[in-house]
Order: structure tokens, then sequence, then C-alpha cells
């Protein structure tokens, strides 16, 4: 059975960090999704940001600068978000539900809380990056204890018959 883990990040340096090390570990490969809005897409890199736009022409935001850990969706616009790039299994998702339905509701799939999916959606509309990871239950732990290690904060762990966070984390 898949169990859901999420986390919120500040950008995306340690995201990648702790990617690369749960796909290393073989804990989850295929279903790791990353959500960001667009427009932080580059936070934390003002200066390469700055240089590019003066010596090029414009370029399509993506996450090819990380050798592509994941697979990702040209940017599109969400529901109460605006325009965002997603990598993973969820950009299918997002693109591929009804008109008018946003992030929450696909949250909602993977059993999170309305509550709680309201308050991820709030984080990715306030600039910070979502990871949400699904894997098999005895490795949950153990993804859960990575991201926190890079930096994660935030870290749940859903179980889509539950409709609650599994207690505790580690």
């Amino acid at each position: 059975m898949l169990k859901t883990a999420v986390a919120i990040f500040k950008g995306p340096q340690q995201i990648k960090q702790a990617i690369v090390e749960i796909q290393e570990e073989s804990l989850a490969n295929s279903k790791i999704s990353v959500v960001v809005l667009s427009e932080y897409l580059h936070q934390g890199d003002f200066h390469e940001e700055i240089a590019n736009e003066l010596a090029y022409p414009p370029r399509e935001i993506n996450l090819d600068r990380y050798k592509a850990w994941l697979v990702q969706a040209p940017p599109f616009n969400v529901p109460n978000l605006g325009e965002v790039v997603v990598a993973g299994p969820l950009a299918s998702q997002l693109m591929h539900q009804p008109q008018g339905l946003g992030l929450t509701e696909a949250l909602l799939s993977y059993g999170l809380s309305e509550i709680r999916a309201r308050h991820y959606e709030h984080e990715v509309r306030t600039g910070h990056w979502f990871v949400l990871i699904q894997t098999e239950h005895e490795k949950i732990n153990s993804v859960a204890n990575t991201l926190q290690s890079y930096g994660g904060r935030d870290i749940e762990k859903w179980n889509k018959e539950l409709g609650h966070p599994i207690y505790p984390k580690s």
C-alpha cells in the first residue's frame, strides 16, 4: 500500500539533495512531485538569472539546470495559485483535473485532509516549494526523515484510508 509524505522547502537546493538521496536509496523513484510558482523558480540564484537575461533571449522556465532529476510539465496555470512549474506525477493530475479544481483538490486524492491541503496550497502561493512523495509503507519513515534532514518543514505522512496524518513522523 502506498503512503504519501509531504514537505515544504524554502528553495530548490535542499529539495534536490533530498530527492537525490531518496532516489539513490531506492526509497521512491517515479512517484516524486515538486510544485513551485513560476516566479519563485530561480529563487536564490539571482546573479545567474540576471546574467542570462542580459546575454540571451528569454528562455522557458524549467528545472533543466538540475540535470533532469525530475520530469516536469511546461508552466501552466492552477486555480488559486497562478502559473506554476510542476514536476512528477502531480503535474499530470493537476493538468487533467476538471476546470476550476486546484492543488487542494489534487491533494485530497492522496489522502490529505482539506485543512492540510489548503495549508500546503497557501505555502506554495507564498513562495515555498512543495514536495509530495508516494512510497511503500516500509519506506515512508525513511523518506520523511530524509526530507527533514535536508531542511523540509511541515512534514506529514498520509494514508488514503485514514483521513489524518500518520504519527509520529519518525
